[in-house]
């Protein structure tokens, strides 16, 4: 891939979909690059607001998950949308209380569960296609 392409931070994450056609990096600089490793060239990037700790692919979907920060956003790469924003609920919230950080992603093999790590010491396991937690 190109180095006039490359992200102006760090790296934390680097995923190769499921068919092996695009990869996806994230760091530092707060940006999801998308690679079309067949053109070797980059076909989009995505802005977010928070550094990018994980990202990973659906196995039975066109979709690529971003964690950042707390939350993790679902877009759909086939139309470039947002298909959802998971953020994990605290127990007990204040002023001080600061969201656990997403760090790390995975997907069952079905495609129908997302699990999420987090600095709480917590797995957290999302019915994607209900939106519901458990």
């Amino acid at each position: 891939m190109r180095a006039e392409y490359s992200h102006s931070g760090y790296l934390n994450t680097v995923t190769v979909s499921p068919d092996g056609t695009l990869c996806a990096s994230g760091g530092k600089d707060c940006k999801a690059n998308l690679w079309d490793l067949e053109k070797s060239e980059l076909k989009c990037v995505r802005d977010n607001q928070d550094i990018i700790n994980a990202l990973c692919y659906s196995p039975s979907r066109y979709w690529l998950c971003v964690a950042t920060g707390p939350s993790i956003k679902i877009w759909n790469l086939e139309d470039n949308s947002q298909v959802d924003e998971l953020c994990p609920e605290v127990l007990t919230p204040n002023a001080k209380t600061e969201l656990p950080q997403c760090i790390s992603l995975a997907w069952s093999a079905d495609g129908q569960t997302l699990f999420a790590g987090y600095t709480d010491n917590l797995i957290r396991v999302w019915q994607v296609s209900v939106g519901i937690t458990h």
